[in-house]
């Protein structure tokens, strides 16, 4: 029984172990400093190698992009007036209402991507890049190396697009392709009208102003087809008012011209002709009321008409990044080798003392 008593360790002797523990461990963390302190140079080294190869992975091999992303409305209506269309068919004038099948949500995913579309973005003039356009400023960005060895050149902002030559064409068709592939056009609910498109880039400015330049051409699209067509025929009802004013006016005058003229004579003859012109003239006045209602009545349409696309939420800067920045992956890359170098040398040390 002693002899078990004087087995079992006392707390202070526990205590003292524990201290002993702690103060070795305190040590072994100094000798450790001390060893690593006596390669920093190594480790300095090591981190700026690391950072180095991190940004130069960064500048030449990971792409940093920027997402732009609209959300716009369909709107499939028609102008009412059944009325108005049918009293303008009689004088040969159509309304429109044309191209508007063209705009079902369906086909709108391949309008947007269309060279039509696409070129036409492309070609605008823009004061936000330096180059003027977005398609100089897409060669710029993409097409640097080509630039500097002038195998390509800058379009002049000003160039009628009918007066490329075949080179300058076949690269603009080229690019428009590339686009095509950047560009997402997505119908989350087939039920629903919204419709998302999606531009990513390594220019901000590229993906945000190509995203609002592709609806806009597409409105435009819209506008001519469709309102384009109500414009001409409010020119070709102002053309038959017009005429038929002209008209009116020489006949009311033959007509008072003959009234004077046969007044105080006997004989009701020479009054026939005079009737006639009466009759004409009254038939002409309902004529030219009838086409200047249908006039007004188109002007009045054409100012009520909307495009079928309709902005819900548009893209702004900054715009959402994907991909680490050069600064990222350089620091990154710095700490990583960094801290592998601190684990060789740690490891070295271990295996020096066994």
């Amino acid at each position: 029984m002693e002899h078990n008593r004087e087995n079992i360790p006392s707390g202070n002797q526990t205590y003292q172990d524990d201290e002993i523990s702690l103060k070795e461990l305190i040590e072994k963390g100094k000798a450790l400093l001390t060893y690593f302190m006596g390669y920093k140079w190594v480790i300095v080294a090591a981190g700026l190698l690391g950072g180095g190869l991190g940004f130069g992975y960064a500048h030449f091999f990971n792409v940093v992009e920027y997402e732009s992303k609209l959300t716009f409305a369909i709107e499939e209506k028609t102008v009412g007036g059944g009325s108005l269309l049918g009293l303008a068919s009689q004088f040969g004038v159509d309304l429109g209402g044309g191209g508007g099948g063209l705009f079902t949500s369906d086909n709108l995913l391949l309008l947007f991507k269309s060279n039509r579309i696409i070129q036409g973005a492309l070609l605008r003039p823009l004061l936000e890049v330096k180059e003027g356009n977005l398609y100089n400023h897409y060669l710029a960005i993409h097409y640097e190396k080509a630039l500097k060895e002038e195998k390509i050149s800058l379009l002049p902002v000003d160039l009628d697009r009918k007066k490329f030559s075949r080179g300058q064409d076949s690269l603009l068709k080229a690019i428009s392709l590339n686009i095509s592939e950047i560009v997402t056009i997505e119908k989350k609910d087939k039920k629903a009208s919204f419709i998302d498109i999606t531009v990513k880039d390594q220019s901000e400015l590229f993906s945000l102003w190509l995203n609002k330049f592709l609806v806009e051409e597409a409105t435009q699209l819209y506008i001519e087809l469709k309102v384009g067509k109500m414009q001409r025929s409010v020119m070709i009802l102002q053309n038959k008012v017009d005429s038929v004013q002209r008209v009116l006016d020489g006949t009311m005058r033959s007509a008072a011209t003959g009234m004077d003229q046969s007044m105080g004579l006997v004989s009701n003859s020479p009054r026939v002709g005079t009737a006639k012109k009466q009759m004409e003239a009254e038939m002409l006045g309902t004529l030219f009321g009838e086409l200047t209602k249908n006039l007004e009545l188109t002007k009045f349409t054409l100012e009520r008409e909307e495009p079928t696309i309709q902005i819900v939420d548009a893209p702004t800067l900054p715009l959402e990044k994907f991909g680490k920045g050069r600064v990222k992956f350089g620091v990154i890359g710095g700490f990583l080798l960094g801290f592998i170098t601190l684990g060789w040398l740690f490891l070295r040390k271990i295996l020096g003392e066994l």
